[in-house]
């Protein structure tokens, strides 16, 4: 061979580059612990979705019935049953018959809110109190039986407010829904139509 093909022979081999093993080693294992921490990530949003899912629609529903809450007593005359978990009021509903299917004209009843330490339902019945319809699950999910508060008293409210807790996950980002209404015409003992 001449010394031409030894000397191109030599750059050759010096100009192959390659990893070492341990090199091949180290790279294998910051691409695991990358995959791993990403793989970690993906599971733990896919697992809390549903929980974040589940609290926002309790929360919205929690809207809902605070804006249903609210137009009854604005469109009630009294206030028969005022405890802190419980409500019950003398006012209009849209409904065929107290407790019945809705209807475009509204009538007279008794609405009854019962709240426990996490849930509060709904029953509609006759002004008198008879003839009550089934009890609706309103809103769920948020804290504390103590949902309803009354000015000047409970035993004479004009005022009625409402409030509903929601926890966090971890007590880091707790929502309270609050409202309140005074009572269009308390005391009537006739009231006039609704509104």
């Amino acid at each position: 061979m001449s010394g031409r093909v030894r000397r191109r022979l030599s750059q050759l081999r010096s100009e192959q580059g390659g990893w070492t093993l341990t090199e091949l080693l180290f790279a294998s294992v910051v691409g695991l612990a990358v995959i791993g921490a990403a793989t970690a990530l993906f599971v733990s949003v896919i697992q809390s979705q549903p929980r974040a899912s589940s609290r926002g629609g309790d929360i919205q529903q929690a809207r809902t019935t605070m804006e249903r809450i609210t137009r009854e007593l604005r469109q009630g005359w009294a206030v028969t049953t005022a405890t802190p978990s419980q409500l019950t009021i003398l006012t209009y509903v849209k409904s065929a018959t107290c407790g019945g299917a809705a209807s475009s004209t509204a009538r007279p009843c008794q609405v009854t809110y019962t709240c426990s330490s996490s849930a509060c339902s709904r029953v509609e019945a006759n002004p008198d109190g008879t003839a009550p319809g089934p009890s609706e699950l309103v809103v769920e999910g948020f804290t504390g039986p103590s949902a309803f508060s009354y000015a000047p008293s409970t035993s004479n409210p004009d005022f009625v407010g409402v409030s509903l807790a929601f926890p966090g996950e971890g007590g880091n980002d707790s929502i309270t829904l609050t409202g309140g209404v005074t009572l269009r015409n308390p005391g009537a003992p006739n009231p006039g139509p609704a509104a």
